[in-house]
């Protein structure tokens, strides 16, 4: 539950309004903090430390509200450790309270009298508890059609309609993988697994606050591993939209959690039974991520050519075998000599066998360029100028490449 969705109850919606912090409207709430007691903190107490985030923090206190700096010091140590927003008694709040909420985007309302807090408490909490078991709910459907090798898709759809789910239409499903910027040792990592839980956690709520903003509620959201899961209708969402929502996403985990994320996009299929095929398709597209630019950050399954083809068969040591058949004499020679003989013969193959340009390409000159070419020539004893032989050596450098750099 976010802001924007305590002031859609209509018990709220009467006896609150929101004065200040519009902007701020998406902010998440995940629990209530009645703040009037801390008046009678002594002076070593951190404020700081009873604020966990996310928390819909109210003051009635004429004591606190009665004074700007005080209550505007606790509003800004309270912020900075990411609360949902700020609640006051109607009568009590000043412009320059609310002058400052507008400039930081943190909401602020009004209470009117007339709506009691252990209502307003009642209200809220049950909203919390109704959301989470509900939340709960569309991670299990959604396990289930990733993870279930019978799927029985009539009972997926009444479970999905029940919570207000339409899976009727295609669908297609993503994979944001997050990652350390930064590789840490082992110990650090495990270390920080409980953080990193936490981040995973808040990314997700993060995916479910940007698609909402684009009308789809009730989303599927899955946080797995090192991974966040997303189902979602593929005819809401042009390419280039969808681009642009991930990226935000991911540019705004990166900039708070100093992490790296990337997401890779299934194709979309009609048929409960087939979603699993889009993840599938997703994972693998983060597979062949690690062989593309590191610009990119969005990658389609449609977009992966031969790796399309190359990702679908699982049996690595047939995959192998096709390498070491192909350049496994190059491989080996380079590995005895220190030599640069793979890596001038894929350069080769991708400038349409152009001597020149490759020579150009590697910075080499031209007569070690055909002094290599010919030690290629004689160990793989082949004609490269053949078609055949050509797109068999291209295909052995695509799936080394693959195999490299699979993550296994």
């Amino acid at each position: 539950m976010n802001c924007e969705d305590l002031m859609n109850m209509k018990q709220i919606r009467q006896g609150m309004k929101l004065v200040a912090g519009e902007r701020g409207i998406n902010r998440n709430i995940r629990w209530i903090y009645f703040a009037d007691c801390v008046q009678c903190l002594n002076n070593e107490v951190d404020l700081s430390e009873l604020i966990h985030g996310e928390e819909l923090v109210i003051v009635t206190n004429e004591s606190l509200t009665g004074n700007d700096d005080t209550i505007i010091d606790m509003i800004k140590v309270m912020f900075d450790k990411n609360i949902a927003g700020f609640v006051i008694n109607e009568g009590q709040i000043s412009d320059k309270v609310i002058d400052y909420c507008n400039e930081i985007e943190l909401p602020l309302y009004e209470l009117s009298i007339d709506l009691h807090l252990i209502d307003l408490s009642q209200i809220v909490c049950k909203a919390l508890v109704e959301e989470e078991s509900n939340t709960n709910s569309r991670e299990r459907i959604l396990s289930s059609v990733l993870y279930s090798d019978n799927v029985n898709a009539e009972e997926i759809l009444e479970q999905a309609n029940y919570l207000g789910i339409n899976l009727s239409g295609k669908h297609r499903i993503i994979v944001m993988n997050i990652q350390d910027s930064e590789r840490q040792p082992n110990k650090r990592r495990a270390a920080d697994e409980g953080h990193m839980m936490e981040i995973r956690e808040n990314i997700k709520k993060s995916v479910e606050t940007e698609f909402r903003s684009y009308g789809v509620r009730n989303l599927m959201v899955l946080s797995q591993a090192n991974a966040v899961l997303i189902l979602l209708p593929a005819e809401l969402f042009s390419r280039d939209l969808l681009v642009t929502i991930l990226t935000n996403i991911m540019k705004r985990g990166s900039e708070k959690y100093h992490i790296a994320i990337k997401a890779g996009v299934g194709a979309s299929y009609e048929y409960i039974e087939d979603f699993k095929k889009s993840y599938q398709e997703a994972r693998n597209v983060m597979a062949v991520s690690k062989i593309a630019s590191k610009e990119e950050k969005v990658y389609f399954y449609e977009d992966l050519g031969i790796y399309s083809l190359i990702a679908q068969i699982s049996n690595g040591k047939f995959l192998d075998d096709y390498v070491e058949s192909r350049i496994g004499k190059l491989i080996k020679a380079d590995q005895m000599q220190e030599g640069e003989l793979c890596e001038t013969l894929e350069a080769y193959l991708n400038h349409n066998c152009n001597a020149n340009a490759t020579a150009e390409a590697l910075f080499i000159h031209r007569n070690t360029m055909r002094y290599r070419m010919d030690k290629i020539k004689k160990i793989l004893d082949d004609e490269l100028s053949d078609m055949s032989v050509f797109l068999e050596l291209k295909l052995a450098f695509a799936i080394k490449c693959y195999r490299d750099n699979r993550g296994e």
